[in-house]
């Protein structure tokens, strides 16, 4: 039986670790990481950094994919986000290199930053604590800490902000006070618009949540929320539990939609979610309307989110973000599974650690 998402004992019988209050409390989330990340200091010559490279595995990477949209749409300073052991690359000292870890003791970042001191390169750290923290701390690199109850996903926003201001700070990045102030206002009235209390009636998220469930979900986005659709797809299959890929605009137009005509009996199960900024002379416009077309020429269920009107770039990406957030969320409350917990992603590292250990 799908529960009822109007009914509160819906989520309380479900949601044991509250994770729905920590979605609710991004803006204050957000806020606090600008706080953080502007009141820190860093050396004055690593503004002169060429780019910025953002090195993390799962929730802890996906600030850089949000930092890197950003900054494209910005033109500012080029993002590069790094998930594994190694760095694919001989380290710029030009670079600045970004390490985030929540829990300060993820193997392949530690690997990664164990290589940027190794190379004597210009280091940032966000961490909860942990290795990395404590390392950090010892050798003097500025160290951002995350100190935040729940779940790695659920500090994408902090992480997000401090790397925001972190950059503003060095002039890497220029964004006035007056607009991350807006961004963030703009964000706690999406967050009351999405919240439980509100009915499915005038809840957008819950009413996209209740169109996908128990379908296969694709989510594709461009330019500033290329990061995004990712961040999309992470959130439906850590806290919804479900199926779900991404794919990015325009990329999308050169292989995927092929597939949409096979398979009749898979289609009947799919379903698409388009991420679209509200940008002036976007050049992805034909793109995204060429996407949208063939969706619904092939009988796949298209549903476009886009921001509410009037927001400055990072507005749109926060608030789209939070909108994801709580699909996700709704989606788990549908199926009565705890979207907190991540079973099969601490099996994978147990077993990870037996065979390192052997």
């Amino acid at each position: 039986m799908v529960a009822d998402l109007d009914q509160p004992k819906s989520f309380a019988s479900v949601d044991r670790s509250g994770l729905g209050g920590r979605i609710r409390a991004l803006p204050q989330q957000c806020a606090a990481g600008w706080r953080q990340g502007i009141a820190s200091s860093y050396p004055p010559e690593w503004g002169s950094s060429g780019s910025v490279i953002v090195c993390g595995m799962g929730g802890s990477a996906i600030a850089g994919d949000l930092l890197a949209g950003l900054m494209a749409d910005q033109k500012g300073v080029p993002v590069r986000v790094i998930r594994g052991f190694d760095f694919p690359f001989q380290i710029d000292p030009g670079s600045l290199i970004i390490i985030c870890s929540f829990s300060g003791n993820t193997r392949e970042t530690i690997s990664l930053f164990h290589q940027a001191k190794a190379a004597d390169a210009r280091i940032i750290v966000a961490a909860g604590g942990g290795i990395i923290a404590q390392e950090a701390a010892d050798s003097g690199i500025p160290l951002l800490k995350v100190d935040l109850p729940g779940e790695p996903r659920s500090a994408v926003g902090y992480n997000l902000m401090l790397l925001l201001a972190a950059l503003n700070k060095l002039g890497l990045w220029s964004i006035a006070q007056t607009e991350v102030t807006a961004s963030i206002d703009a964000l706690e009235s999406q967050a009351s618009r999405l919240a439980e209390d509100r009915p499915s009636r005038d809840n957008p998220a819950k009413d996209l949540a209740l169109q996908l469930h128990e379908k296969l979900v694709m989510v594709c986005g461009g330019g500033l929320f290329s990061g995004l659709a990712r961040r999309w797809k992470t959130q439906f299959n850590e806290n919804g539990k479900v199926w779900a890929w991404h794919e990015e605009i325009p990329e999308l137009l050169h292989n995927a939609v092929e597939a949409y005509g096979s398979l009749p009996e898979i289609e009947k199960r799919l379903s698409a979610v388009m991420l679209r900024p509200n940008l002036e002379g976007d050049p992805a416009d034909a793109h995204y309307q060429v996407a949208a077309e063939l969706l619904r020429s092939n009988g796949i269920p298209l549903h476009l989110v886009q921001p509410p009107e009037g927001l400055a770039p990072l507005g749109q990406l926060l608030t789209t973000m939070i909108m994801g957030d709580y699909v996700s969320y709704y989606l788990a409350i549908l199926q009565g599974v705890d979207p907190s917990p991540t079973p099969n992603i601490v099996l994978g590292k147990d077993h990870l650690e037996r065979l390192a250990g052997g």
